[in-house]
């Protein structure tokens, strides 16, 4: 039996110099990474046919609904509700209502199921809670700003946030940066958003006003030159002689024009590096959460970006991705109330298309100019147009976007009033056919003089049709291959495949670098490493149905930074998957070097059965007591036991100070009749170069966990002491003793001083 006493007599033991660099730290400590989905929700409730593979997706969708007065009304019911898509009423599977809390908000009767077996806490794993996450934009928000977010961040908090809410607060600057993670403790959210006021602000907003100004200036200079069109103008030696020609009017427009086509350049690169970071972050903390239980909401304070045609992919992504894991985006203008007077004395023209289309012959207005072509042009004029993208977010997620308010606390309030007022409706969708078109959504209550608040529609993507990469992303997984043949640093990936619920597995992926071969830069009392790990899961046909990974940028103590010396840098991301062969590609970059490392492998998950088996074998040299927070669920972990939790060692290296933990799940062991408990004999024996190196050591196991899938669990630590360096093998023997069933496991590692 696994107790925390085992962990305990292997002393003397120091606790884990352990690296606090992984993907958790970068998008939600205590929600668990986003799990991979590679085959969609299915009707366990209907039988199918052998030869035909019926398939179902479930389609999640929060509904707000108000009585004339502008009232919420959140007594209603499951039959009260319903849901068309494209026309064809569907049938609800789960409901929940509002939940209620905060100030002066009716609170809700209790959940109301459509039967007691599909019930919304069953569906969604239990746990009823609103997830809200605030992310501070710095990529757009001047600095003056932050102060009035703060401000109205903090009052929320004191005032609004109740027993029924868990809050995240995120920063974007050049990239995303947890400030706080998911927490029912106030204290340490108002901690969070006095850093987070803090935070460097990277927006470039005083440049951009300085670009669309000289823009003006160039064309109001266009237009004194009476019409002339500079795309006619002659070009090479010619073009020169016209411009050294103080007369030529010719001349002088293509030096204006050229001057023009530069500032429309920058101006797009520009737009390009306040927006992807937004985008990016948004991505992340969507992704996330999506499977998780709970009514899921995401407050952005943002001053507004421009993003060019070649970011639409992006946009539309960060909208699919809060839509499937059903979160809604509100966003908040962060410069509160702003005057309609021009940003500069320059000429503005007098309507979008003014001063783009009028002075260039159609070839040139065809063409991309300077980067942009003529409709990026357009989005960049006229007055509020930084605003687009954030009403298209928030409204195509079943958000909204408020502006025009010094008074932030007072939008949050109207925000949180809607985030208690949610109705949320699950079904599984009557045409199973997902071929990425757009479904129109309506819901129709009983209750008459209503108005009704929800998303519009969705786009019905397989999963494989979601997974997106920017151009950068694509070329830097067209070098696997390289990357994997000549690596620039040492990369150590593992995949550990566990059984898990709904016949699925969940596979932890570990990642080692060695600190050695990547640079850090100090940034005032801080050591910042910046790396992008990024990978793909494809099935076997070849359709790739995940990406994995993302970008870091982590701030380390001097303590943290000696203890990633000492350690390898450590990444983790859970993925779940349905049996089947499976080809992952991951490539690890260090983005201050260049530095690039790449593995490729095929996982094979082989259908469940009911024979006796185990997982493969984890080792790891480190374990740490697990934190619990207060009102919060125990984290599901496979690597979680007992109150501790331990990381995988991918690369298998160990001192000879050392205890090495062997860790791995044993399935379907017959079961004693007269004691109802199983009983597994265990027997682990260190070999090197053929020959034992240590007496066999033998363990008992008797103690099934029932969750997420029945299984006895292997944790033990194995002392390494005088051993001397080298390359060894850890034999594990594993037998059933009531059906005499041996499993013979072996793993190697490597001891080094």
């Amino acid at each position: 039996m696994f107790t925390p006493s085992h962990f305990l007599k292997a002393r003397p033991m120091r606790w884990p110099r352990r690296s606090l660099v992984s993907l958790l730290v970068a998008l939600a400590v205590s929600l668990q990474p986003g799990l991979a989905q590679s085959q969609k929700d299915k009707d366990a409730q209907k039988k199918q046919d052998d030869a035909i593979r019926v398939e179902t997706r479930l389609v999640t969708m929060d509904v707000i609904v108000k009585d004339k007065k502008g009232k919420y009304i959140t007594d209603l019911k499951t039959e009260d509700f319903t849901v068309f898509e494209n026309g064809t009423v569907q049938k609800v599977d789960f409901f929940e209502p509002p939940l209620g809390g905060g100030s002066e908000t009716p609170q809700p009767g209790t959940t109301d199921p459509v039967t007691p077996a599909t019930s919304a806490g069953a569906a969604f794993g239990g746990g009823r809670s609103n997830l809200i996450s605030l992310v501070m934009d710095g990529a757009t928000t001047d600095l003056a700003n932050f102060k009035q977010v703060k401000e109205g961040s903090l009052k929320y908090i004191r005032e609004r946030i109740t027993d029924a809410d868990t809050v995240a607060v995120f920063g974007i600057a050049n990239d995303l940066q947890l400030l706080q993670s998911f927490t029912q403790d106030k204290a340490k959210l108002i901690a969070s958003l006095e850093k987070g006021a803090m935070m460097p602000a990277s927006n470039k907003s005083l440049e951009r006003g300085q670009l669309t100004e000289g823009i003006e200036q160039m064309r109001a200079e266009l237009n004194s030159l009476g019409g002339v069109d500079p795309s006619a103008s002659p070009s090479g030696a010619a073009a020169g002689a016209a411009a050294a020609a103080q007369g030529s009017a010719a001349g002088r427009a293509l030096i204006v024009n050229r001057i023009l086509q530069q500032f429309n350049l920058l101006r797009s690169q520009l737009s390009i590096q306040r927006a992807r970071p937004v985008l990016a972050a948004l991505a992340a903390i969507c992704s996330a959460q999506q499977g998780l239980p709970g009514k899921k909401t995401v407050i952005l304070f943002s001053q507004g970006f421009i993003t060019s045609s070649t970011l639409d992919w992006q946009v539309q992504s960060v909208i699919d991705i809060a839509n499937r894991a059903n979160i809604a985006i509100y966003i908040m203008d962060s410069a509160g109330l702003r005057t309609s007077a021009p940003q500069s004395t320059s000429p503005v023209p007098t309507a979008p298309l003014a001063g783009v289309s009028g002075l260039a012959s159609t070839e040139s207005r065809i063409q991309a100019v300077g980067g942009e072509n003529v409709f990026d042009n357009v989005r960049h004029e006229g007055l509020n147009r930084e605003y687009d993208i954030l009403y298209r977010i928030a409204g195509d997620t079943g958000g909204e976007f408020i502006k025009g308010t010094n008074d932030l606390a007072k939008g949050l309030n109207r925000i949180d009033e809607e985030i208690r007022a949610r109705y949320t409706l699950a079904w599984y969708s009557s045409d199973a056919n997902f071929d990425g078109s757009f479904r129109k959504l309506k819901v129709e209550v009983r209750r008459p003089d209503t108005r009704i608040t929800a998303r519009g529609g969705y786009y019905a993507n397989a999963g494989e049709e979601l997974v997106s990469f920017s151009a950068e992303e694509k070329k830097l997984l067209a070098g696997v291959a390289a990357a994997e043949a000549n690596p620039a640093l040492s990369l150590f990936v593992e995949l550990s495949p566990f059984r898990f619920r709904g016949g699925n597995y969940v596979i932890p992926m570990s990642i080692e670098v060695p600190p050695g071969a990547m640079k850090f830069d100090r940034k005032g009392d801080k050591q910042i490493v910046q790396f992008d790990v990024l990978g793909l899961i494809r099935e076997k046909s070849g359709k790739v149905i995940s990406r994995l990974g993302g970008s870091f940028n982590i701030g380390l103590t001097n303590e943290q930074y000696q203890s990633v010396l000492q350690n390898n840098i450590f990444v983790r991301q859970d993925m779940e998957l349905a049996p089947g062969s499976y080809d992952i590609e991951l490539v690890f970059r260090d983005r201050a070097t260049g530095k690039t490392a790449a593995k490729r492998d095929k996982l094979v998950l082989p259908a469940m059965d009911a024979e006796f088996s185990t997982s493969g074998v984890v080792l790891s040299r480190h374990v740490e007591p697990i934190k619990k927070v207060a009102g919060a669920p125990e984290p599901v972990d496979v690597f979680s036991q007992a109150g501790v939790q331990i990381r995988p060692s991918p690369s298998h290296e160990f001192r000879a100070e050392d205890s090495m933990i062997v860790f791995f799940e044993v399935y379907n062991a017959e079961v004693n009749k007269e004691t109802g408990n199983p009983m597994v004999w265990v027997s682990v024996r260190l070999m090197k170069d053929g020959q034992a190196v240590s007496k066999p050591i033998d363990y008992v196991l008797t103690e099934n966990t029932s969750l997420p899938a029945p299984h006895l669990t292997f944790a033990r630590f194995i002392k390494l002491t005088g051993l001397p360096e080298g390359r060894y093998t850890a034999i594990i023997e594993t037998r059933d003793m009531m059906t005499k069933k041996l499993i013979k496991l072996q793993s190697p590692f490597v001891v080094t001083q």
